[in-house]
């Protein structure tokens, strides 16, 4: 996701010292019993993991829910404090393997790769934009049961969208408004460059688009959040924290996953699990469901003996199938641009430290609102085709079809001036940019505010992988995400910056006398020397991850379309690693939609092994 500068920086510094009351607390833990039996046993609560295990144990089934972490922080209920959680105990803290053609300005040359380890995983650390990306990412998958018609009804299940009266008439067909995942505007942060960054993209000839998840995806747009009542609806919240659920799942937290247990005749018959100091297995009667994520999955059913045999045979792991797992991930990718603006002057109660805004929290606490209740001004979201944007002319024209498909995603982070100085180990620590550069984005914040502008590659060419970096299960997986390894991304993001030089020239931004920091890199040749040379290096240095990474399981080489693993029986995958293709937008929704998919596939094939053989009386 884009960068929200929040003014957290730790839940230490204040939120733990806070008594918060609210309407939802998270399940209890259990602690696993070495030998214990379920009908399914889903590990990771993320996303799809915790939508298939609610639902699932609500249909009166035998649920054990696995996660390796345990409860969300307090800071994960504050929209406005999502960059606190970077690089918090509550994030797995992955690091790529550098590929030295992207992220080197980073330290060690090393993407940042934030995947949440608490309930709700990543949702309860994201940035909460809910978009759900074009028919066309569906459609274009061409698999049987995973087109955009197929997967309409399970967004529409989930969606309880609380701003229905603020979208047009046409898009009625596209939501619902009782579903039990509540999504809303996020409140007001009083900050005039959300009007600005609109104003300015129509200066483009960019339309405003009151729905990005209606008939069309193209446009600027004030996007609705997973936000409830001035908090972030994470799937903790949604699914895990309602009384039912909390009746009829169990959870185990702090409980990490080492393997699947596969019999000789490839059947899966339960987990591996470490919980504390001890080590037990659990077992399922039915199914086992890997929901831990384009990462995590691929690393379980590579310790497991699922995986390329080359690989597993090099660690001297028994292969049980043969498959390509871990291959060709995909993720969205950006260079941070950084403006200046607002030279000399604040914006009015934004984004200053916790510390020494008490009538911020406070406010908070109480009502549910005020500044920390918003995300900046990051739900100001453009979708657009950058091949549809007439460069000579500076204007958007949507005049063909290939035009409602968006290759660009242009996402704002606000950053108040001194809020870097002040916030430095901070902003540091959690973005991962090297020192020379973090002095020079802390000394231009000095004097002016900063807009951080990320416009993201919907559409990228570069394939990476997932790999073991042992057979222990506890080292982290090797991430070769491989950004830019194909030089087209690299073209397509000096597209993209010469859209957002255009934005900063045009009425809106100029009257402001905004101007973009071009940062000194040693690596670079300097702006005035050679400008196109300078952003292709630039795009390379300053490169950011999104964290949507998809395909590591893909549908059609790992698992088939209900979602099996080919060759080994009661094994399922249920994360975005099944999606062949990323979506034309955030991934948290197709997320859950895939969760909720699930349960009716394997309802379907219990009611099919009923009709088929019916028990003997």
């Amino acid at each position: 996701m884009a960068l929200v500068i929040g003014s957290a920086s730790a839940s230490s510094l204040l939120l733990d010292d806070v008594v918060y009351d609210t309407l939802y607390q998270y399940p209890p833990g259990i602690i696993l019993k070495d030998g214990a039996e379920y009908d399914y046993v889903v590990v990771g609560a993320g996303a799809a993991g915790a939508a298939a295990a609610s639902r699932l144990a609500l249909k009166g089934f035998s649920v054990v829910l696995i996660e390796a972490g345990g409860d969300p922080d307090a800071l994960s209920k504050i929209p406005m404090a999502a960059m606190g959680l970077l690089g918090s105990p509550i994030d797995w803290q992955y690091k790529t393997i550098s590929n030295n053609v992207s992220c080197l300005s980073f330290q060690g040359k090393q993407c940042r790769f934030a995947r949440g380890k608490c309930l709700g995983g990543s949702t309860s650390i994201n940035y909460m934009l809910y978009t759900r990306g074009n028919r066309l990412d569906y459609d274009e998958m061409n698999i049987p049961g995973w087109r955009w018609k197929d997967l309409k009804p399970y967004f529409l299940r989930y969606e309880g969208l609380q701003i229905a009266k603020n979208y047009p008439p046409s898009s009625r067909i596209y939501h619902n408004t009782s579903g039990i995942l509540k999504i809303e505007y996020f409140d007001d942060p009083r900050n005039p460059w959300q009007f600005r960054l609109v104003t300015g993209m129509k200066d483009l000839n960019v339309p405003f688009n009151k729905d990005l998840n209606g008939k069309n995806q193209i446009g600027v747009s004030k996007v609705a959040g997973y936000v409830y009542k001035g908090e972030r609806m994470s799937t903790a919240r949604a699914y895990l924290s309602r009384d039912d659920v909390k009746k009829a799942l169990n959870v185990a937290k702090n409980a990490f996953c080492t393997g699947v247990i596969i019999d000789d005749n490839n059947v899966a018959r339960g987990v591996t699990v470490i919980q504390g100091l001890l080590n037990v297995t659990v077992l399922a009667r039915k199914e086992v469901i890997l929901s831990a994520g384009a990462v995590g999955t691929p690393q379980i059913l590579m310790l497991s003996g699922i995986g390329p045999d080359y690989h597993l045979k090099s660690l001297g792991i028994k292969v049980r199938k043969n498959l390509t797992v871990g291959d060709d991930m995909s993720d969205h990718v950006l260079p941070l641009i950084i403006v200046k603006v607002d030279k000399g002057h604040s914006i009015p109660q934004k984004l200053s430290p916790l510390i020494g805004r008490a009538a911020q929290l406070g406010q908070f606490l109480v009502a549910g609102d005020g500044p920390l209740a918003s995300n900046g001004i990051t739900d100001i979201v453009t979708l657009m085709n950058s091949d549809c944007y007439d460069y000579k002319n500076r204007k958007l024209y949507n005049n063909s079809t290939k035009c409602e498909y968006a290759d660009l995603q242009i996402i704002a982070a606000y950053v108040d001036r001194s809020l870097v100085t002040v916030a430095k180990p901070l902003f540091k620590h959690a973005i991962g940019l090297n020192d020379d550069v973090v002095e020079q984005i802390s000394k231009a914040n000095e004097d002016y505010a900063l807009i951080i502008l990320s416009p993201v590659v919907l559409k990228p060419y570069s394939r990476g992988n997932i790999r073991l970096a042992s057979a222990d299960p506890t080292e982290q997986p090797a991430i070769f995400a491989n950004y830019l390894g194909d030089s087209r991304d690299v073209d397509q993001m000096l597209k993209h910056i010469i859209v957002l030089e255009h934005l900063v020239e045009a009425p809106t931004f100029k009257k402001q006398n905004a101007s973009i920091l071009h940062l000194n890199l040693p690596e670079c040749p300097s702006y005035e020397k050679s400008r196109v040379k300078y952003w292709r290096c630039y795009a390379r240095s300053m490169t950011y991850a999104v964290y949507h990474a998809v395909g590591t399981c893909a549908l059609q080489r790992v698992v088939n379309e209900k979602l099996q693993v080919y060759g080994v029986k009661n094994l399922r995958v249920a994360d975005l690693s099944v999606m062949k293709k990323l979506v034309r937008g955030n991934t948290e929704a197709v997320s859950v939609a895939i969760g909720e998919r699930l349960v009716d596939l394997i309802v379907d094939d219990l009611n099919k092994k009923t009709k088929c053989c019916p028990r003997a009386k």
